[in-house]
């Protein structure tokens, strides 16, 4: 390929010019011959002899074309040498007794010395001394219901909770405390009743009974309780666990056992805001 001066493409030669037209040429001749071929076979090699030789002729013209002006950009050809005697070179230094600006040149100072502005100069200097990493405050666990935290709250508590909880229920409480054995008797009042206002809808014996399973014979007072007021319903709710013989007692008798798994569902279906009055009741923040 012929190499022309900066900033001007290479034009092809003469003999590049001559072959591509014989390219073009062949190229048709392969087509005709390859149209032909369809009614007469024989002619089908030499159509495809011709299209090959044109289309090499024709792709070599125009691969030399591309090459040529793609390095249109007047320093893509230039020597470095060339670029030193039009003086774009790297600047020269004065010669020694000389000054690099004539006298009496005006120049910006600030140019040359890179003045700090008010900001910066005002700023302190940065600090030499590493960077104290601070440690991650680790979150404070917040209290939630648990079987744990039933074992940690009071008789007096478990009785505001039980309390409480039937009151979301939609029922009007009177209770009844035990006294210093701990426990309550709440009698549960419907609000939506037209007859009967002053008798209870149901009875529920709240103790903890911390330690020990609930039995059948701690069945017995709430049952007499209910017979007392001719009642169907009753419920026994306890941070404990029950046996086997007192759930058998309970559904032969029309007595529904809360007990600790029991406790906590009904707790979890409550909404986050009754849960939380809840659970302030059981911290003793009320």
């Amino acid at each position: 390929m012929a190499v022309s001066k900066p900033g001007t493409p290479v034009k092809p030669s003469a003999a590049f010019r001559f072959f591509f037209g014989i390219g073009l040429l062949a190229v048709a001749i392969g087509m005709a011959l390859l149209v032909m071929s369809l009614k007469e076979r024989a002619l089908l090699p030499a159509g495809a002899a011709a299209l090959l030789l044109g289309v090499v002729l024709v792709g070599s013209y125009l691969t030399d074309r591309l090459h040529a002006e793609v390095y249109v950009d007047p320093l893509a050809f230039e020597p470095p040498w060339s670029k030193l005697a039009r003086g774009a070179g790297p600047p020269r230094l004065p010669a020694p007794g000389k000054l690099a600006v004539a006298p009496g040149t005006a120049f910006a100072l600030d140019k040359l010395i890179d003045f700090p502005t008010t900001a910066t100069a005002s700023r302190p200097a940065p600090s030499t001394q590493p960077a104290r990493s601070v440690p991650a405050t680790a979150p404070v666990a917040q209290p939630s219901w648990t079987p744990a935290l039933l074992d940690q709250v009071s008789a007096q508590q478990f009785d505001a909770v039980c309390e409480a909880l039937f009151a979301q229920g939609g029922f009007e409480i009177r209770g009844q405390s035990h006294g210093t054995a701990g426990g309550v008797t709440l009698w549960l009042y419907s609000r939506h009743a037209q007859q009967g206002k002053d008798s209870p809808a149901a009875v529920a014996w709240c103790k903890q009974w911390s330690g020990q399973p609930v039995g059948v014979r701690e069945l017995h007072p709430l049952l007499d309780l209910m017979r007392s007021r001719q009642l169907q319903r009753g419920t026994c709710a306890t941070s404990s666990v029950c046996s086997e013989n007192a759930r058998k007692f309970a559904k032969d008798n029309g007595i529904n056992l809360l007990d600790r798994t029991g406790l906590l569902a009904l707790i979890a279906g409550r909404n986050p805001a009754q849960q939380q009055a809840l659970l302030a009741l059981a911290l003793g923040k009320r």
